[in-house]
Order: structure tokens, then C-alpha cells, then sequence
């Protein structure tokens, strides 16, 4: 029998990323890299019950870094996208949503993530621009 495959993980999801996360946990995301003549667009995103570790949200930082350095991306190129999916549930808090993710980069790393919530058309843009 064939798994359901989510319209998220077929758009948004090119592999799960294993990375160590708060307290050196085991921890995953979705990871899509898009490269770009100018820019890699970088979305991941969040496994929920899938993840036995830290969420995405509470390592955003330390994962774009670790991310950046083992896809060898150039940091000052790289847009980082958040995207949590649709749970099914009632909560506003559980419905799909994307957040662009700007930081600071200090002594080539990513620090102090602003996040902004941007639509699913505004993604499409950024990785088709």
C-alpha cells in the first residue's frame, strides 16, 4: 500500500535533515535547497510528531548555520524559509503557514532571526524569481 504523500512534503521536501539539536538531541526537519544564479532559497520544514527532538523554530539559528556550512551555501546568499504545515486541527496555531527568516550575520554565522509571515504564493515567487 502506497503512502499519501502530503502536497507539502511533494513541494517542500527534498530530504529529512538530521541535525543534533538543543542538548546534542536527535532532531529532524524537511530540507528543500533551491539554487539560484544569485540566491539558494532554504525551506524547512517542521515534522511535528516525526521529530523526536528540537523544533525548528527553537533552533531556526544554530540549523540555518549547520545547514549553510554542510550544503556549503554562502551564508549572504542564502533565504531562509520556515514553513510549518497544516495540521488539520482547529487551532490557528496548527494551520500551514511560511516565514521568512532574516538574521544578523555575525563571525559567519546566523544570529538574532526575525521572523516574517509571508503566503504560500510568496514563497512560489522568491524561489521562481
Amino acid at each position: 500500500m502506497s503512502k499519501k504523500v502530503n502536497d507539502y512534503e511533494q513541494n517542500y521536501i527534498e530530504e529529512i535533515f538530521d541535525f543534533k539539536g538543543l542538548w546534542d538531541m536527535p532532531s529532524k526537519c524537511g530540507l528543500k535547497v533551491i539554487e539560484k544564479t544569485d540566491k539558494t532559497v532554504v525551506i524547512v520544514t517542521d515534522l511535528y510528531h516525526e521529530n523526536p527532538g528540537t523544533s525548528i523554530t527553537e533552533f531556526c539559528t544554530q540549523l540555518a548555520t549547520i545547514i549553510a556550512k554542510e550544503k556549503n551555501i554562502n551564508i549572504n546568499k542564502m533565504i531562509f524559509i520556515q514553513h510549518n504545515p497544516d495540521l488539520g486541527s482547529k487551532y490557528d496555531f496548527l494551520v500551514e503557514s511560511f516565514d521568512l527568516v532574516k538574521f544578523e550575520i555575525v563571525n559567519n554565522e546566523f544570529q538574532n532571526p526575525k521572523w516574517e509571515n509571508i503566503s504560500k504564493e510568496d514563497v512560489e515567487k522568491i524561489i521562481n524569481e
